[in-house]
């Protein structure tokens, strides 16, 4: 069989008709919302190992174990809050995600890659998303988000394609996804003045 032949068999997917996100967009959004749970966590980290260095009285051991524990809950909370509570009831936006003007938007149909902003019933999705994407920063480097991000004509990381999720470009007032990608002129004029 020819490549060709091959080539007709086997569907494209189709590309999405909006501006997306930008790895570097993404990048920077990534680093509010992961900053805030990995600083937690690691705080809860450094504290728990001052503590199990120092001899202290039994007492004040509890009770900075605690304080370590309880940290460490907090970073977990978190990521819950930041990267599945947040895009799920705040419209696909994370904090992060908002101060970039993105968002994330469920692909409605695979064939002909409509898209939708996520809505009551999408926690599915946004909890595969969440939980790949934790993995994809924590586990695996991140230049294979990068590569996936910067190779895929929709720019769907691996933790997109599970989800059946696409980040876009958004008007950051009517959280619209923009028709056309920013350039850095339009950047400057969504910024407010000081």
């Amino acid at each position: 069989m020819s490549e060709k032949t091959e080539k007709k068999d086997k569907p494209e997917k189709p590309d999405v008709k909006v501006a997306l996100a930008t790895f570097n967009e993404r990048f920077m959004a990534g680093l509010i919302d992961y900053g805030i749970v990995f600083g937690a966590i690691v705080f809860a980290t450094i504290l728990l190992t001052i503590i199990n260095m120092v001899n202290w009285h039994w007492i004040l051991d509890i009770i900075f174990w605690l304080v370590g524990l309880v940290l460490g809950l907090a970073g977990i909370a978190a990521f819950i809050f930041l990267q599945i509570y947040m895009p799920y009831k705040k419209d696909g936006q994370s904090f992060g995600k908002k101060k970039q003007n993105i968002k994330i938007m469920i692909i409605e149909d695979e064939e002909k890659w409509t898209l939708r902003d996520v809505q009551e019933g999408d926690l599915t999705p946004i909890i595969l998303r969440a939980i790949l994407g934790w993995f994809e920063v924590a586990i695996i480097p991140v230049v294979i988000a990068w590569y996936f991000i910067t190779n895929d004509n929709n720019r769907q990381r691996l933790a997109d394609q599970v989800g059946k999720t696409v980040v876009v470009q958004v008007d950051p007032e009517t959280l619209a996804p923009l028709n056309k990608p920013r350039t850095a002129e339009t950047k400057k004029e969504e910024k407010p003045a000081k």
